[in-house]
């Protein structure tokens, strides 16, 4: 243990974290063999437990093979997207059903990491398989349809990841009962029920996808069963089973990353969206601007959720409550980013067919060219959408070309003054039109171009459900921030909290009004038809923040001025789990809310330490000495003892 005198005594040493040794001078062991770090065989999850509160805590962040799986959950949501245009009710079905598989997967795989899982050959070995399942959900989500022959390869891979959970429990149960910890037997043997229950109902559904369609109809109902009955099964459990609940896990990290990753998803999709509006032309003035508000739509997301992250326990049940409810928020943000590159998709159409429409009246009905300048100039707006640089557009393209090359041949095709235009005309528009959708790269559903509906008919249609389910999502988000609101709340009621629910309202109700103009199809179309519609969500959010904010800083500022004892909503320090306690003259102990270190000079220049500590009521108080104690990273233990009579700083 080195000391050095400072201008006041000075003892420094590090106690580590496992071999409790002073921090060694690493460049005089260079001579030295080192012994290697293995990786155990496996390793039992009663290592991890905090013994003083009887519950399991591995770690309190997550580690990399946990942010790894995360890899896969993105990965899938990716790719589902990409192949899955929300174009009618059954994509959008698809959509949500695919979702729900997806998350419920990975919530079931992550309470159980969170609370057994360590590090070992084993535990990679069963994330491994778990890596396997997610790509056998791609796999199927390329082409998701539930009630297809197909959803027999979903089922399988259902089966592999619920008897491999029922297995994680089962070797947990084997550690609990090699150990005689007898209050675990029941709870973790419901816990191994649970999967091995589900595994089960899962396998049982394969031969229902064998043979005739009609035979499994709505039989994949029974996924979304099984998948509810898993969590609400789990989350009771931990509520009657304390020792099992999540309260000095990483869960709630493991949720907000969950949701950055959703976020994150929305970013990939607004890169594309740029591509799809200003890839062929350049930039565009409104393009940017719809491309800028979706960008701020994911921050203000962000924002509303991270700035309200719950810090510290507030509660086992509420937080699992909190935890589950991250389902319909993640599938409304989801569709919050997800509509908002739609709505701008739709207006950038609907904007370039006006404008073809313009420029074809000005050569027909203004101009009223014929012949050959006709056809010129109807080839150069052709030209103009590069319609043959994609195959998809090519047959557009052709039957464009034809149409207006036969205009070319003929007379008098604009020479007489009508209301309408001309057959011909119209064929022009209609092929421009047509391919200049399809080339956006939207996904259209064969059956319907099979049946004879032309794209832009299709597209019509899917713009009323994207309206819809839009601000419906717009709505579900703004509800669980509300509720979030009220599951983390652990102090006093001020007006930060009324104005929050308030304003939260208020913007829900004008979400729900929005919504409600999905009854009326004249004013559905006149709002599509405007860029108005992602603003009108940017300034809603924007709305909420402010309030947040203003509210916040004018209770932060009375609560100051008052004198009345607070505490602090988040604490930035750099240790972890540290209490700092100090004792007046009279040997009393007083705990400390938090104490800034005064020094006269800096390093070793020092030449006196003054303590202040300030107790709950955030009054300052002079102690006659004290004691801090905490982690300092992963590895290191400090130590630190203060006096103020013989200003004698120890740091151990």
């Amino acid at each position: 243990m080195a000391i050095e005198y400072v201008g006041c005594i000075t003892v420094c040493g590090l106690v580590e974290h496992h071999a409790n040794i002073c921090q060694r001078d690493v460049d005089k062991e260079k001579h030295l063999k080192r012994l290697h770090q293995t990786t155990p065989w496996i390793e039992s999850p009663l290592v991890g437990a905090d013994h003083n509160s009887l519950v399991f805590s591995q770690r309190s962040e997550a580690n990399s093979i946990e942010l790894f799986f995360d890899l896969f959950f993105v990965a899938n949501l990716a790719t589902f997207t990409a192949y899955h245009s929300i174009t009618d009710g059954d994509y959008l079905l698809g959509y949500i059903g695919f979702f729900g598989i997806l998350w419920s997967t990975w919530f079931q795989i992550t309470l159980h990491d969170v609370r057994f899982a360590r590090d070992s050959l084993y535990e990679r070995i069963c994330k491994t398989i778990q890596f396997i399942c997610f790509v056998g959900l791609a796999l199927v989500g390329s082409q998701f349809n539930p009630a297809s022959r197909k959803g027999d390869n979903i089922v399988s891979t259902m089966t592999l990841g619920g008897g491999l959970l029922a297995f994680q429990y089962l070797v947990v149960l084997f550690f609990t009962w090699r150990a005689r910890y007898a209050k675990l037997y029941l709870p973790l043997g419901l816990m191994f029920l649970t999967y091995a229950v589900a595994m089960a109902a899962f396998a049982a559904m394969t031969p229902a996808f064998k043979g005739v369609q009609n035979k499994h109809h709505l039989v994949y109902l029974v996924w979304y069963v099984v998948a509810a009955v898993e969590a609400i099964a789990v989350i009771s459990i931990s509520s009657c089973w304390r020792m099992l609940s999540f309260k000095k896990t990483h869960l709630m990290e493991r949720m907000s990353l969950l949701t950055i990753i959703v976020i994150g998803e929305g970013a990939i999709g607004a890169t594309k969206t740029v591509s799809r509006l200003m890839g062929k032309h350049g930039l565009d003035v409104e393009g940017c601007f719809l491309i800028m508000c979706i960008i701020i739509i994911l921050v203000f997301i962000w924002a509303l959720y991270f700035d309200n992250f719950p810090h510290g326990h507030y509660g086992t049940i509420r937080q699992q409550i909190w935890s589950l409810l991250h389902f319909p928020f993640q599938l409304a943000i989801v569709g919050v980013v997800e509509g908002s590159q739609q709505l701008a998709i739709a207006r950038y159409t609907m904007k370039t067919i006006s404008k073809i429409g313009k420029e074809l009246t000005q050569l027909c009905d203004v101009e009223r060219l014929d012949g050959t300048e006709l056809r010129d100039g109807l080839l150069s707006i052709l030209h103009y959408f590069e319609l043959d640089g994609k195959l998809e557009t090519m047959k557009f393209f052709h039957d464009a070309q034809s149409a207006i090359f036969k205009m070319g041949n003929s007379t008098g095709i604009c020479a007489t003054v009508t209301d309408d235009w001309p057959q011909e005309l119209w064929n022009v528009s209609s092929s421009i039109s047509n391919g200049l959708y399809v080339g956006l790269g939207i996904k259209i559903p064969v059956k319907k171009l099979e049946h004879g509906f032309q794209p832009l008919d299709i597209a019509l249609e899917s713009w009323e459900l994207v309206y819809m389910y839009y601000w419906a999502c717009f709505c579900v988000l703004i509800l669980c921030l509300t509720i979030f609101l009220f599951l983390i709340r652990r102090h006093k009621v001020d007006l930060f909290d009324y104005t929050s629910i308030i304003s939260r309202v208020i913007v829900l109700g004008v979400g729900s009004a929005l919504l409600g103009l999905y009854a009326n199809k004249a004013a559905l179309y006149a709002a599509l038809q405007t860029a108005l519609l992602l603003p009108i969500c940017v300034i809603l959010l924007f709305l909420v923040l402010v309030s947040d904010k203003l509210s916040s800083m004018w209770c932060n500022s009375r609560l100051k001025k008052s004198g009345e004892p607070y505490v602090l909503e988040v604490e930035e320090h750099h240790h972890k789990d540290s209490q700092l306690f100090g004792f007046d003259a009279a040997g009393d102990e007083h705990r400390v809310s938090w104490a800034p270190w005064v020094c006269d000079g800096v390093a070793k220049h020092a030449a006196a330490v003054e303590p202040r500590a300030y107790d709950d009521a955030g009054s300052e108080a002079s102690w006659a000495w004290g004691i801090h104690a905490g982690w300092h990273g992963t590895r290191t233990f400090r130590l630190s003892v203060f006096t103020t009579e013989t200003k004698i700083f120890f740091v151990i």
